[in-house]
This record gives C-alpha cells, sequence and structure tokens, in this order.
C-alpha cells in the first residue's frame, strides 16, 4: 500500500495537529482495507482509501417490527422525481459498480459494490416521520441477507451516533473493531 498525507486536508486542532492519511491499494485486497479501517472515494475515477473510525453492520436477520415498516414503503431502484437532492461530493461515489434505491419517491441512497464488499455511506437528507434513514440501513441488512458478511457504513463520529443503535453495529477504533461504543 502506497500511503499519502493530503496535508491540504489537514487540520490543527488544540495542542494537536490531525493528518489526513490516504493510500492506494498495490498488493492489498479490497477485503483487507474495509477490515483495517479504510473507507473508498474515487476522485477521477481513481480509487483513493481513506484512515477513519469507520464503522459496519453484521448483516443477519431484522427485526418483524422492521420489515412490516419496510412492506409499507414504496421501494424502486428507480423514479420519476427529479427534484430529489443528491449530496455534494456524490462524485466521490459514481464510480466502481453502483445502484441507487429510492423509497416513496423522496428518499435516496446508493451501495457500492467493490469487488466482495459492499459499501453504502451516501444517502439524501430527507426528514420524515418515516425515518427512511434508519429503514436504508434495515433494508440493506435484510435484502443482503446471506450474500455478504458485512455492510459497510463509512464513517462513525459524533455526527453518527445514531449508526451505534442498529443492529450488528461495529466500528474501527484504529486497531480494531469494537461494538462497545460508549458516548
Amino acid at each position: 500500500m502506497k500511503l499519502h498525507f493530503n496535508h491540504s486536508k489537514s487540520i490543527f486542532h488544540n495542542d494537536f495537529p490531525l493528518i489526513f492519511l490516504e493510500a492506494e491499494r498495490e498488493n492489498e485486497s479490497v477485503k483487507f482495507m474495509f477490515e483495517n479501517g479504510w473507507v473508498p472515494f474515487y476522485d477521477n475515477n481513481e480509487e483513493c482509501w481513506y484512515q477513519t473510525k469507520s464503522s459496519r453492520l453484521k448483516i443477519r436477520e431484522i427485526p418483524l417490527r422492521r420489515i412490516n415498516k419496510l412492506k409499507k414503503l414504496k421501494i424502486s431502484k428507480d423514479t420519476n422525481n427529479t427534484e430529489i437532492e443528491k449530496p455534494i461530493g456524490i462524485e466521490w461515489y459514481k464510480s466502481g459498480h453502483y445502484e441507487d434505491f429510492y423509497f416513496d419517491d423522496i428518499f435516496w441512497g446508493r451501495i457500492l459494490y467493490i469487488e466482495d464488499q459492499l459499501l453504502f455511506s451516501v444517502m439524501n437528507h430527507t426528514i420524515s416521520e418515516k425515518s427512511y434513514g434508519t429503514l436504508s440501513f434495515y433494508y440493506l441488512l435484510q435484502r443482503f441477507l446471506g450474500k455478504f458478511d458485512y455492510l459497510y457504513i463509512a464513517d462513525f463520529y459524533d455526527v453518527f451516533n445514531y449508526k451505534s443503535s442498529l443492529p450488528g453495529f461495529e466500528y474501527w477504533t484504529g486497531t480494531n473493531w469494537t461494538s462497545n461504543y460508549l458516548p
């Protein structure tokens, strides 16, 4: 693996410099990268990886009440709603093999298939009593049950602490995966 220290994205916080670390795979598998806390993005169709406090869900059965909520949604692979907002930075998730999905022609999410691994890291911000964002994780857990071991769900910092309540949640400490989240 070839490491790149991207100081244009690095900052100084309190008494410590925070260095943005990127990598290029050489002989490492995608599975190795994910298992060691790296998350991919694409820059000009070039695969890049960054080291982060990443998170994942062990793919397993979901509760019946979540299955019932999902049954009440219109779930599709396309939409006629041209007003759906897609986040800034979407170009980072346009390369490789990806698939979009929609809930009720309002919510949008994108999953990336990267070799033998699965990443869900981008969705639109939709405020609804239906909790589309949370349901999207359950939808993917149900959809990929028996097909993948983990659903990688990108970064886990305070702003994303809702992820810790999802079934099978784990995050990368910098040396290992743990499910023991202490806010």
